[in-house]
């Protein structure tokens, strides 16, 4: 009799049993071992490699963002201006110290246009060397005020232009001399020390001295006080009414022109970001620093450093040595300043440009940097450690001897390199630690002596004492008057940069000109300190360094943690069906199905 027969029953298998499924299972354990590599690879190379595109990112290569920067920096920067009033101008004129005091502030925002078109071709004013590793432009600031009531303070001054022509003649002798003195002193105003607005001192104010050369145009009399020895009264048949015609055409032709120049000065002050400032009418609103207006002389200080475009600047750019990156290669399209000693490394183009600076700061070197204003580079050395929304930079200022004397005794303020300013060969005189003599760098065809202007920091801040001791009412400090630049040491971004400087007159007795008789032999009467720049980053300039600083570290540990989470999930995934599929076989052999 035959029984039932006892065996395994062949079922199709299905779930993570089948070929296809085991498979799959191997291709994802795959899959995530790769994925978890991947992550680990991330997280030990990744940072760098991204912190080397960051870098890379920096140079100023054409259509780039830092280009964009470049050209229009998220922060507003400033200028910050004081003057020094002089109390006592008759007593000065007898000999007497000089007391001044300090008056201000008047703050300008200063808007700078590196890349306006010319207005005749269209071109731009900045431009990439196709062949070398160089930009250049040339620059146009443009300031309005937005602190201060320069127009009602008024201050007196040295009178920069007479001093000038003093300057000019000193060295002349006899009847030439008597009548360039005479000429001088009855064109203008006549006297060392003027009294003018703050205004007037910056941006312009009535002199007729400066014009003296100048052609006066047709509908132009001469001015007041002044005969034109030219004119033939029995062939000239204008009267007072026909001057006075002609000078009203004048006079409306110039105002309509400075109505012109004046609207788009408004707008930008309206609406400088909004405004495509390249496209601006620039010609409308360039002046000279001495011009015939309405008839009549004006003269300012800084009359020609309000919007008219200045010499061309030529930068690296970076994109072949990020470590060369905003370094001056030539100024007015010249490897050589023309100012200073001949073959010397003073008047050797060179220096950064404070706009732009190289990544990888290190609190060990030392930087020179180019300020144009200054005529010259300026040495600065790293300080102390300080913060600025929240992140640190490296201070670098002006060692004690930036400015120091090549023949200074103390030991802390000399410097034998600053031995090239000194032109005393070509008669300039050399100044003491502290202050630099510019008129080498004020020189042109009609002022073969330049102006009897002196630089320094303010209220004579690191200056020889002797200084300080020849006027009264200066206190220099530290924090209000120390020349600083602090830098984000990794990206290389300034947070905050204070150039400040003092501008003196430099005042030379002569016997031959009684109202110059009774001054010291050389007085170095401080009439104007400013600072330039900005103290603080803007809110998104800060959020954007820091986002630069933190990506290297915490986009790769980001990818990486979750290219590890993915690639460890596969695994888990590949893992517990591959288990489920073996205690699934077990169970089917010890439990067979009948």
């Amino acid at each position: 009799m035959s029984g039932p027969v006892h065996g395994r029953v062949d079922v199709k298998r299905g779930g993570c049993q089948s070929p296809h499924t085991r498979n799959c299972l191997l291709a994802t354990s795959v899959l995530g071992c790769l994925v978890i590599i991947l992550g680990l690879l991330v997280l030990t190379m990744a940072p760098s490699f991204l912190s080397s595109m960051i870098l890379k990112s920096l140079a100023l290569s054409p259509g780039s963002d830092r280009l964009a920067s470049w050209l229009l920096p998220p922060v507003e920067a400033h200028l910050t201006a004081y003057a020094f009033n002089l109390t006592n101008p008759d007593e000065v004129l007898k000999g007497g110290k000089p007391v001044v005091q300090e008056v201000g502030p008047f703050v300008y925002q200063a808007v700078t246009v590196k890349d306006s078109l010319d207005s005749v071709t269209g071109q731009s004013q900045m431009n990439y060397d196709p062949l070398g590793s160089t930009i250049t432009y040339r620059p146009r600031k443009i300031y309005h005020l937005v602190s201060g009531d320069p127009d009602s303070t008024f201050i007196t001054v040295p009178n920069i232009p007479l001093l000038t022509g003093f300057s000019g003649i000193r060295d002349s002798i006899g009847i030439t001399k008597g009548i360039a003195k005479n000429v001088m002193l009855n064109n203008g105003r006549g006297t060392p020390f003027v009294n003018v607005s703050f205004t007037g001192l910056l941006w312009g104010y009535n002199d007729e001295l400066p014009c003296f050369k100048h052609t006066r145009p047709e509908e132009c009399p001469p001015p007041d006080g002044e005969i034109d020895i030219f004119s033939v009264d029995d062939d000239d048949d204008w009267g007072d009414e026909d001057w006075k015609r002609r000078k009203r055409s004048t006079e409306n032709e110039a105002l309509r022109s400075r109505r012109s120049s004046d609207e788009d000065l408004s707008r930008i002050k309206r609406s400088s970001l909004d405004l495509d400032l390249r496209r601006l009418n620039f010609s409308m609103m360039e002046k000279p620093k001495a011009e015939l207006v309405n008839c009549r002389c004006e003269w300012g200080l800084f009359r020609d450093k309000n919007v008219t475009i200045r010499k061309p600047v030529t930068i690296n750019h970076g994109m072949k040595d990020l470590s060369m990156k905003g370094w001056v290669e030539q100024f007015d399209s010249s490897t050589t300043l023309g100012w200073w000693e001949d073959g010397s490394t003073c008047d050797q183009v060179g220096g950064q440009d404070g706009a732009t600076l190289p990544p990888s700061v290190s609190q060990y070197q030392e930087m020179e940097m180019f300020i144009s204003l200054m005529c010259r580079k300026i040495n600065l050395q790293f300080e102390k450690i300080t913060t600025h929304s929240q992140l640190s930079t490296y201070r670098f200022i002006p060692p004690v001897n930036a400015l120091g004397s090549h023949t200074d005794p103390d030991p802390t303020k000399v410097n034998l390199a600053n031995s090239c300013y000194c032109r005393q060969s070509k008669g300039f005189s050399c100044l003491k630690s502290g202050v630099l003599n510019l008129e080498p760098c004020k020189v042109t065809p009609d002022l073969p002596r330049g102006a009897p202007i002196a630089l320094s920091f303010p209220h004579f801040y690191q200056a020889d004492p002797s200084f300080q001791e020849a006027v009264e009412g200066l206190r220099p400090n530290k924090t209000l008057h120390q020349f600083y630049v602090d830098i984000e040491p990794t990206l290389g971004f300034p947070l905050a940069i204070r150039p400040r400087f003092q501008l003196n007159a430099i005042i030379r007795k002569d016997p031959d000109i009684a109202v110059m008789s009774n001054f010291p032999d050389e007085l170095v009467l401080p009439f104007l300190w400013a600072q330039d720049g900005f103290d603080e980053p803007s809110p998104d300039m800060a959020s954007a360094i820091h986002f630069g600083l933190a990506a290297p570290r915490q986009l790769p540990l980001l990818g990486g943690v979750v290219l590890l989470a993915l690639g460890g999930a596969m695994l888990l995934v590949s893992a517990g069906c591959w288990t489920y599929s073996v205690r699934r076989r077990i169970i089917e052999e010890e439990f067979p199905l009948s």
